[in-house]
């Protein structure tokens, strides 16, 4: 998913201008909107350009990726985290530093974030929003309802996964179902670090001003699907849970029955093995050693000793 630096005017109609990003737009009294990504050059001097201050522009070229929210005398500052849908990503999350005030949104992320594609998206066919703070409030919907649609993916996976350990048996399936697992938790952990303070962000931001009743509506319910992410990822982490102890009792059973085999097979043929071992010492006075049927002799004796190990194991009820 291909994503560049833009800055787009909105016409406070649900449709926007787009202008180059190179243009002084210090005294733009429209709403604007700037994505800076990671290919965008020169980003301090955009910043200067929209009279960031530095200890802002400092934060926004940031590599921290906590989520946060730090209100400034002229705007607000957040970090929130989205999920990362570009191919063979080394994280889960990807974070987008947001500078928000009444009429400026400038927007950084170092991966194309599906959801400012989408939103601006519906700029281009002007069913998009009409000012700053609720261009915000939608872009911070799309991201969190991604987050919603893979949480699913993630409540089935630990179904699944539960289904197999008690449906597989074997070392090598266990060895899979460790690694499927371990990945699932380690998903799990990610994804709830970063929810539940986002959680509290649109809580903070639902009091703030600069929104409409209908933005803090929305924003109300951000908050509250996040809470209900947060509640679904610590089910999922305490089925993961149960289900990692399952496999631990399953692997544990599994080795037990296999020493179990093995002690009977040393059970069996330890006598066996004395036997032919005396039989074979290069002395004299060997039973049947003169014998030419003595191979065979020996042979029935050992069988008929096999018989009645094997008889007295099964009356015992050790196998």
């Amino acid at each position: 998913m291909a994503q560049t630096s833009f800055a787009v005017i909105l016409d406070r109609k649900g449709g926007a201008k787009k202008v180059p990003l190179q243009k002084k737009l210090i005294d733009e009294k429209r709403p604007l909107w700037i994505h800076l990504d990671e290919g965008a050059s020169d980003k301090l001097e955009h910043y200067k350009n929209q009279k960031v201050s530095a200890p802002i522009a400092e934060h926004l070229s940031s590599l921290e990726t906590t989520p946060k929210c730090m209100r400034y005398k002229n705007g607000w500052l957040v970090t929130l985290r989205g999920l990362n849908v570009n191919k063979n990503a080394d994280d889960d999350m990807v974070a987008v530093h947001i500078w928000l005030t009444k009429n400026r949104l400038i927007t950084v992320a170092d991966q194309p974030v599906a959801a400012v594609a989408e939103v601006l998206d519906l700029l281009r066919r002007k069913k998009g929003p009409h000012t700053i703070p609720a261009c915000f409030t939608l872009l911070t919907r799309h991201m969190i309802h991604k987050i919603k649609d893979s949480l699913a993916d993630i409540m089935g996976q630990a179904d699944d996964l539960e289904d197999r350990v008690i449906e597989e048996t074997g070392i090598r399936q266990d060895k899979k179902l460790r690694e499927d697992l371990s990945h699932l938790r380690h998903l799990i952990v990610s994804f709830r670090r970063f929810l539940a303070p986002q959680q509290e962000i649109m809580e903070h931001l639902e009091k703030n001003p600069l929104f409409r009743l209908e933005d803090k509506a929305h924003l109300h319910t951000l908050s509250h699907d996040l809470a209900q992410a947060v509640e679904k990822l610590n089910f999922a982490r305490d089925h993961s849970s149960v289900t990692q102890d399952q496999l631990d009792a399953k692997t544990n059973t599994n080795i037990s029955q296999i020493m179990y085999l093995m002690s009977m097979i040393m059970v069996i043929f330890t006598p066996l093995s004395f036997i032919t071992g005396l039989l074979g010492a290069n002395i004299g006075g060997i039973p049947f050693g003169e014998n030419p049927y003595g191979f065979v002799f020996i042979c029935l004796i050992l069988v008929g000793i096999l018989l009645c190990q094997i008889t007295f194991i099964k009356k015992m009820h050790w196998f």
